[in-house]
């Protein structure tokens, strides 16, 4: 194993750090807050730069100020922005725990269930942001919340910043989703591209509204996603729909097929050419009925389909030679007929 020397010839310059962010608070921050910190505790002034801070690192003001917000309610910086002047040793120690003096009020819960005729209806209420003593309340008191925060930087690939760890916690604990359910929307959510919190948060929402509330039925409703995903895919090659969305309806469409019906792509592909060579398109409504008709005529695959298409053609090439029915009694024709001729 490497041996690491501690470098003595940059200690000219160097600028305390309270002792409490290394014993109490590695684990709870995030990343952007200790390197807020740090910057601030580096230049030494009062009020802090937080427009400079925030400049170093790529952030917003308000984020930085958010983070300090953390630092203040941890008891480094006074209200005013200043650090505050440490104290003895013996009474930097913190009592078991962690406790702070003031106790936060808990958040106010937002999500509330009932069941009505035997169902289960699940009603999220407007939450307010949790406040830094609310964040730090719920992280001493939850020794899995910092495991999950470090998991979920894992996952993104990216330090959390403050307005993500504040989303994270209410969704954890407000909503209380358990931490693989977390990890397992926010990985969905990575490979979608679609890893903001805010796009976490209203797929979350909505997943709880809909009652999926578990790791399985999170996992359950991914894999359905995927196939829905798949066969959405499978629809736009056949009708070779490349440079545009599908349309909502469209989507029911698909869905209704595959899922409701039960049809698989080759069913589907006979359709589609018996709805271009009757209406010179691909029409969704036209398919749909093709397919809702062979659904009532019990068609289960492409050789049933094939057959009920031969028959139906059959029946009009029938129907189009047939001798047209004539609506004269031919009988008393010839009797007029020999009448006439005097026979």
């Amino acid at each position: 194993m490497t041996d690491f020397n501690i470098d003595f010839g940059i200690w000219g310059s160097i600028f305390p750090v309270p002792c409490a962010v290394a014993d109490r608070h590695l684990k709870l921050c995030t990343g952007t807050q200790l390197k807020v910190l740090l910057l601030a505790l580096r230049e030494g002034k009062s009020p802090v730069d937080l427009e400079g801070a925030a400049k170093r690192l790529g952030i917003t003001p308000a984020e930085a100020s958010d983070c300090l917000d953390y630092w203040r309610e941890a008891g480094i910086f006074a209200p005013g922005g200043s650090p505050l002047p440490q104290a003895p040793p013996k009474a930097e120690a913190a009592p078991a725990g962690g406790e702070l003096p003031a106790k936060a009020a808990p958040p106010a819960p937002v999500r509330e269930e009932r069941v009505v005729e035997g169902q289960r209806i699940t009603t999220l209420h407007a939450r307010g942001k949790l406040t830094p003593s609310q964040q730090n309340q719920l992280i001493r008191e939850n020794p899995e919340i910092p495991q999950l925060l470090e998991a979920l930087q894992e996952v993104l690939s990216r330090p959390l910043t403050p307005y993500e760890t504040e989303g994270f916690l209410y969704l954890h604990s407000g909503l209380r989703l358990s931490s693989s359910y977390l990890l397992l929307a926010a990985q969905y959510s990575r490979e979608r591209q679609k890893d903001s919190i805010r796009q976490i948060e209203r797929l979350v929402t909505g997943w709880v509204e809909k009652g999926i509330d578990t790791y399985d039925a999170a996992e359950a409703e991914i894999r359905r996603l995927a196939r829905r995903q798949g066969n959405e895919g499978k629809i736009r090659e056949l009708f070779g729909i490349r440079d545009r969305n599908l349309s909502a309806k469209e989507k029911d469409y698909i869905e209704h097929w595959f899922t409701d019906l039960e049809y698989g792509e080759e069913i589907i592909r006979l359709a589609f050419d018996r709805t271009v060579d009757n209406t010179g398109k691909a029409a969704f409504p036209y398919l749909n009925r093709i397919l809702n008709r062979w659904k009532e005529k019990g068609v289960a695959t492409p050789e049933q389909a094939v057959a009920e298409m031969e028959s139906g053609s059959r029946a009009q090439a029938k129907e189009k030679t047939a001798p047209p029915e004539s609506s004269f009694d031919l009988s008393e024709i010839r009797r007029l007929m020999e009448e006439n001729s005097g026979g």
